[in-house]
């Protein structure tokens, strides 16, 4: 399983690659503009890339195209890839369906992953919700397919009408079914962002897909732990906050105040370690 950072703090970037964590990075427009305002930056985006790429150095960096239709989306893809190329392992970011509105084409996304293989450039289907849209990524030769939990989970839960979810909160089919019975509701869909990991890692484990399965949208470390345990699934991806979250634990905390304290008693490594504290 690899751990990718989902973020464009240089900062961040560079801790989780001196941790030997870093597998690779996606970003977004939003995830981009935030990392340029946490690092107070005033340069252009080229440069800024161009940053992000030195510190990543031959893992893979997404970054995203910014047009509904199919012909500007090889524009956006061709000037991000061809101008980005020679400073490392960009891949390319392409909305599974870019329709906004009814009436908007569905495939012209779909029809730009297709071009852009035919054109060698590396790409990852995103935007992808349900476990048949992660199918389609791959289906279309998608190098990468991103399923995204907490898009999924708030849907369901303004559907329910639940409380907001708050920046670690999340669903799980349990709750959603619990939710339903109390209330006399049904649900004609997938039930939470775990049932969507569950259906797409058995899609992906058993269909023997080329196309890489990451799943995004993770907010504690349980969550993650339900990634780790889904074959099926390449990689992880997580926000800075979200990956910080992992290392820590209050029976950790304890078990170091415990130990440490009893280790610098003098009977102990007091007169030894002299610099133990």
């Amino acid at each position: 399983m690899e751990f990718m950072l989902d973020s464009a703090n240089l900062k961040e970037i560079k801790q989780v690659k001196e941790l030997g964590l870093l597998d690779g990075l996606t970003t977004n427009p939003i995830i981009i503009k935030r990392g340029i305002q946490e690092m107070g930056y005033q340069g252009d985006f080229l440069d800024y890339a161009k940053r992000i790429l030195e510190l990543t150095s031959e893992k893979p960096v997404f970054f995203q195209v910014v047009s509904p239709l199919k012909e500007n989306i090889l524009l956006n893809a061709e000037q991000l890839y061809q101008t980005l190329k020679g400073y490392g392992n960009v891949h390319i970011k392409v909305p599974i369906n870019t329709s906004l509105n009814e009436g908007d084409s569905i495939y012209e996304g779909l029809k730009a992953l297709i071009e852009l293989k035919k054109r060698k450039i590396p790409t990852l289907a995103t935007a992808i919700v349900t476990p048949m849209q992660a199918f389609l990524a791959s289906r279309i030769g998608a190098d990468y397919a991103v399923l995204m939990l907490r898009p999924y989970d708030n849907i369901i839960a303004e559907r329910l009408k639940l409380e907001d979810l708050g920046e670690e909160g999340y669903l799980d089919n349990k709750k959603v079914l619990m939710e339903l019975e109390k209330n006399k509701q049904r649900l004609d869909t997938y039930l939470s962002g775990i049932d969507i990991l569950e259906r797409a890692s058995k899609i992906f484990r058993s269909g023997d897909l080329e196309t890489k399965l990451i799943i995004a949208g993770i907010r504690n470390p349980l969550q993650a732990s339900s990634v780790l345990e889904r074959r099926g699934v390449s990689a992880m991806t997580l926000p800075y906050k979200v990956f910080t979250s992992l290392f820590s634990h209050e029976g950790t905390r304890r078990f170091v105040r415990d130990t440490y304290a009893a280790g610098n008693e003098e009977s102990v490594y007091g007169r030894f370690l002299k610099n133990g504290k």
